[in-house]
């Protein structure tokens, strides 16, 4: 059983009308009219559900080739761009193809209030003039941490002190759970450039439809022309998902709360289950929760055993966290599965 596996087609999770509103966009996909932006009526449908205009937004095929684009506008060969750790090991080798650096900032966890940003040390980050973006992701992955206003205001004066463009990524922003309510999106965020990712990967639990956007707010013209240049390169959309997308936004109506529900009810379970003797954290939103195993054995003997009990849980290193035996484990499966790999778990522990 793998206890990570955050994979929602694995787990029931599809959309039932999914393939029905796909079958319904083909004809209008039968002629070719392409806009580096995508179609217009998508934009309308985003602009209407999300905020700002159809201007604001450029469409792609996923947040991976979002972010490619925005660093490669955003920073010069050799510059770098500012990255949470802990965090999802993603936006590193994107970096990397774009032949930019990556530079830490640190979140650190006080149980049970949750993860917070070290400002100071990231105000130290920003001050280095090679740092030309800054990716903050609401709520994280696999930390689960909304970016609170307060903490948004003030990274937002530095951004703007400093000349350095926001990134934020929100595709697993409607799935609260701790928190107990959304949070509000960074694209409303005044006096800086930035660029919000979102998708319906996360959203309609669908990773295969490969339908993602930024939205673009501040007022940056010159970043919008580069970005209507580099869309227009790549043309990466599928006529048949754009065509689709407004009727697949109307379905979030019903498939997000229902994949918030089954969050919810697995982070119950992980809770009563778990926590004794391990801790489970405090998980604002997302698909993941992170549990402390208590430090009986080490990282490699822990392994070994879950193995043997036919189980297997992503480590806490694998998103630089620094604090040994702890495990990223998916809230997404069916609860019964779900129940029976905590109680297995627990046996190992």
């Amino acid at each position: 059983m793998d206890l990570s596996d955050a994979n929602p087609t694995h787990h029931g999770l599809t959309h039932p009308r999914l393939v029905e509103v796909l079958a319904a966009s083909l004809d209008q996909a039968s002629m070719y009219e392409p806009d580096p932006r995508g179609p217009v009526a998508a934009r309308e449908a985003l602009a209407a559900r999300y905020g700002g205009g159809p201007d604001d937004y450029w469409m792609t095929a996923s947040t991976s080739q979002a972010y490619t684009w925005l660093l490669t506008l955003t920073c010069d060969p050799g510059e770098a761009v500012a990255v949470p750790v802990p965090g999802y090991p993603l936006v590193e080798p994107l970096a990397r193809f774009a032949g930019v650096r990556t530079v830490g900032y640190p979140l650190f966890y006080v149980h049970p209030h949750g993860w917070s940003v070290d400002t100071d040390a990231l105000a130290a980050v920003l001050a280095d003039p090679d740092v030309r973006a800054l990716v903050v992701v609401s709520p994280g992955n696999p930390t689960g941490a909304y970016l609170e206003p307060t903490t948004a205001d003030v990274i937002a004066d530095l951004c703007a002190r400093h000349q350095v463009t926001i990134i934020a990524d929100e595709v697993f922003a409607p799935f609260w759970l701790d928190r107990g309510s959304p949070a509000p999106t960074l694209a409303d965020t005044a006096g800086v450039t930035v660029a919000v990712l979102d998708g319906l990967s996360k959203s309609l639990a669908a990773p295969q439809l490969k339908v993602a956007w930024l939205r673009l707010s501040g007022g940056d013209e010159p970043l919008a022309q580069a970005l209507d240049a580099v869309a227009d390169a790549y043309l990466s959309l599928s006529a048949p998902v754009a065509a689709a997308v407004p009727d697949l936004l109307d379905l979030l109506d019903d498939q997000v709360p229902q994949v918030r529900a089954r969050l919810a009810a697995n982070l119950a379970t992980a809770r009563t289950v778990l926590d004794a003797p391990c801790r489970v954290r405090r998980t604002d939103g997302g698909w993941n929760v992170l549990v402390d195993v208590p430090r009986t054995c080490d990282d490699d003997t822990l392994t070994t055993r879950l193995l043997d009990a036919g189980l297997c849980a992503h480590p806490g290193w694998l998103y630089d966290l620094a604090d040994p035996g702890t495990l990223s484990l998916s809230l997404l499966p069916d609860p019964d599965s779900f129940a029976d790999g905590c109680r297995r778990l627990h046996a190992v522990v």
